[in-house]
């Protein structure tokens, strides 16, 4: 017999506590109270399908709209400020926030996606480009899957997925009981000393429903705690969103509409030097996405629901560089246009099904994927002498090398063609759980060498089109102990497909005396990870979930010395050369100990070595350790909240001349206040006791004699205040 199983999304605000903190929670938990828990957010990143997180088989953690907004957060490391074993970085000479680091892994290892689709990725020839592309005012949550998650989404997912979800209509309609919503947000965050205006209008006719949000932010570079100062940045950034939802809830078809635009003017100070006199850039970030989406949810044969989605988004950034030069006496004009962009087609079709087979109860989840992507990246730049007026286009290339020409590209335009189909089986027989899962992925490279890109292959490296397949399994499970505790495992597989720039790069900088070939026999990245772990909840809202994981990662490319030519030109390929083991434990928890007040604690350590050095891993953050105190009244109407982090020291380093982050301990405040039903008040501030500390992702590899190290230093005392209104 087919079943179709369902459930409400219910918002939940999140905490996180030490189990040390919980143990007076066992013997509460029999008073007659039974408020839910942290563990019974719904997720659906972690399955594909909604499922309360204290029933998943990895670690899963949702940051509902409500958390997002009490905090003020407009960044992404401010939104994973207190996620155990999750981190963003910051560059502050130019490019700004970083990218998500999970448990050691980050860059385009993770998966971001917004709404299912895939945000664009970047170049890992430049690192300094990020997926900082998403406005958090438009959120209804934030979920972050640690560990491979290949067996659903392919090869984006070696070391995790962060996936954005964006409010609908009804949200907002649901928030104040009628057809109709009008609201607005003002916010001032003094670490960037940025202000943000936000207005939303929603409606419903019949079974119509349409959606629109705007948000301005005006702002600054993130100001630091050290003598050195990050260089002055302007920016102004514009995002709207538009969603027009038909039909009712079971059989709904929405459009999806989202444009987001950030211009930086930056002083680059740290390019002058004597022969740099002057530095100015002004980089331009755009995207767009459309989709369009329909969600079945009626029985149809033994399909219980069907969801079909089509989209397209890109993603562009401009980097433009005028500078000020001397140059063999002569006063120099250089203009620098670095461009990047991505263009992303696809679709996907999802099913559910159900079923009772001797005696155990079945739920599956499948579905095709396909999406194809374009890149480009072309550069131009020209040289004018301010005495003669002389224009040019050629660099010259040292040595043994000709001169670079420009327009060019250091890798062709790249057509990357990506297929799967995936099905997973979540089996429930009594206390137990298994969920079994595996994906096949296809994907290919294809190349289109053009003028610009001879340009830079004056050596004529060859370029060719490639393709593999993959096939990344997962089984896990679950027991519930009794009805407070539970225990949870899984086995993961992930891969990532060698990258367009890895494998068709062909570059010589003659200047600089160094080459990058190109490497079409480059094999994906794998890992293959384990967690298990233990999880309570109690009828006093007290809860916690700890885990233990082991990751070992092989394949992985990386940008290796292969030679020195006769010229002196030292030759760089992309070769798959680590391995790698990463391994670690989180806990996180609350223990409610009066039914307004609780106490909250996190910790996360991971241990990271490269196995073929036998040396650790530089990229793995130090052992850190959180804990705090909320109050929240009977009515909801206010609350506060304080929370101390603690950082240990990185000691553990490849090389004895890096730079050991210290320890450091800093603590945060903040509060909200619905001031009547329209209006509502929050506040915050951060690094209360304005103490100077690093993020060890900022200056992982730096060695310890650099003598900027402290324009890498984490912003002093700041605040944060937001008014919010509604009708």
């Amino acid at each position: 017999m087919i079943v179709f199983r369902c459930s409400r999304l219910r918002a939940l605000s999140l905490s996180a506590a030490l189990p040390a903190l919980l143990l007076p929670g066992l013997a509460l938990g029999q008073t007659p109270a039974a408020p839910v828990t942290q563990l019974d957010t719904l997720s659906v990143t972690g399955t594909r399908t909604e499922k309360p997180i204290g029933e998943e088989t990895g670690t899963v953690t949702v940051i509902p709209e409500q958390d997002l907004r009490r905090r003020g957060v407009h960044r992404p490391q401010d939104a994973v400020r207190y996620e155990p074993g999750v981190a963003v970085g910051n560059q502050p000479t130019r490019a700004g926030q970083g990218n998500y680091t999970i448990r050691g892994i980050g860059g385009n290892r993770v998966r971001v996606q917004v709404d299912g689709v895939k945000l664009p990725d970047f170049p890992a020839s430049n690192p300094a480009y990020t997926r900082d592309t998403v406005e958090f005012d438009s959120l209804k949550r934030l979920e972050i899957l640690r560990g491979p998650g290949s067996a659903l989404y392919g090869s984006d997912a070696l070391g995790g997925v962060v996936a954005y979800v964006t409010k609908d209509p009804e949200d907002y309609l649901n928030e104040v009981g009628r057809d109709w919503y009008i609201g607005g947000r003002g916010s001032y965050d003094s670490s960037d000393k940025s202000f943000g205006k936000a207005a939303t209008a929603a409606g419903r006719v019949g079974p119509v429903e349409g959606l629109l949000n705007y948000t301005r932010r005006d702002g600054h570079e993130v100001k630091n705690k050290g003598a050195l100062k990050a260089n002055p940045q302007d920016y102004t950034s514009d995002n709207l969103l538009g969603k027009l939802a038909i039909g009712e809830k079971g059989n709904r078809l929405r459009l999806t509409g989202e444009y987001l635009k950030r211009e930086t003017d930056t002083n680059v100070l740290t390019d002058r030097s004597a022969s740099v006199l002057d530095s100015q850039g002004r980089d331009t970030t755009q995207r767009y996405r459309v989709s369009l989406d329909h969600s079945y949810a009626r029985p149809l044969s033994f399909i219980d629901q069907i969801d079909t989605k089509l989209f397209y988004t890109r993603a562009s950034r401009e980097e433009v560089t005028e500078q000020q030069r001397l140059t063999t006496g002569l006063a120099r004009y250089r203009y620098s246009d670095l461009d990047f962009t991505q263009d992303i087609y696809g679709g996907e079709v999802q099913a559910k099904s159900s079923a009772d087979w001797f005696g155990l109860s079945h739920a599956f989840t499948y579905g095709l994927s396909l999406d194809q992507t374009k890149t480009e990246r072309p550069r131009n730049r020209y040289e004018r002498t301010l005495a003669t007026g002389a224009i040019t286009q050629s660099f010259s290339g040292g040595p043994g090398v000709p001169s670079e020409v420009f327009p060019n590209k250091t890798f062709p335009d790249t057509k990357t063609l990506q297929a799967g189909a995936y099905v997973q089986d979540e089996i429930k027989t009594g206390p137990w759980t298994f969920l079994p899962a595996v994906r096949f992925d296809y994907y290919r490279l294809t190349p289109s060498p053009d003028q610009a890109f001879a340009n830079t292959n004056y050596r004529n490296f060859q370029i060719r089109e490639f393709s593999d397949t993959a096939v990344s399994p997962k089984f896990g499970t679950t027991y519930k102990i009794d009805e407070r505790f539970s225990v949870f495992g899984q086995y993961a597989h992930g891969f990532r497909a060698p990258p367009y720039d890895d494998a068709n790069i062909g570059f010589t900088n003659g200047p600089s005396r160094y080459e990058i070939l190109p490497n079409a026999n480059l094999k994906p990245e794998e890992s293959d990870g384990v967690e298990a772990g233990l999880r309570g909840k109690f009828k006093d809202g007290s809860s916690f979930s700890a885990s233990g994981f082991y990751n070992a990662y092989t394949d992985f490319i990386e940008s290796t010395m292969i030679g020195v030519t006769r010229d002196g030109i030292t030759q760089y390929q992309s070769r798959n050369v680590s391995k790698a083991t990463i391994w670690g434990l989180e806990a996180r928890g609350e223990y409610r100990f009066l039914p307004d007040w609780g106490l909250h604690g996190s910790l996360a350590y991971a241990h990271g070595t490269n196995d073929d050095t036998n040396q650790p891993l530089d990229n793995i953050a130090p052992f850190t350790l959180r804990a705090g105190l909320t109050y929240d009244h009977p009515t909801q109407n206010w609350g506060a909240s304080l929370m101390a982090s603690h950082y240990a020291q990185k000691d553990r380093v490849s090389n004895p001349s890096f730079y050991k982050v210290p320890s450091a301990t800093i603590m945060d405040v903040s509060g909200y206040w619905d001031i009547t039903e329209q209006f509502g008040l929050t506040a915050g501030v951060y690094n209360l006791f304005d103490k100077q500390y690093y993020n060890a992702l900022d200056v992982s590899g730096f060695q310890a004699n650099r003598t900027d190290l402290e324009r890498y230093t984490q912003p002093g005392r700041t605040f944060m205040v937001s008014l919010s209104a509604r009708w």
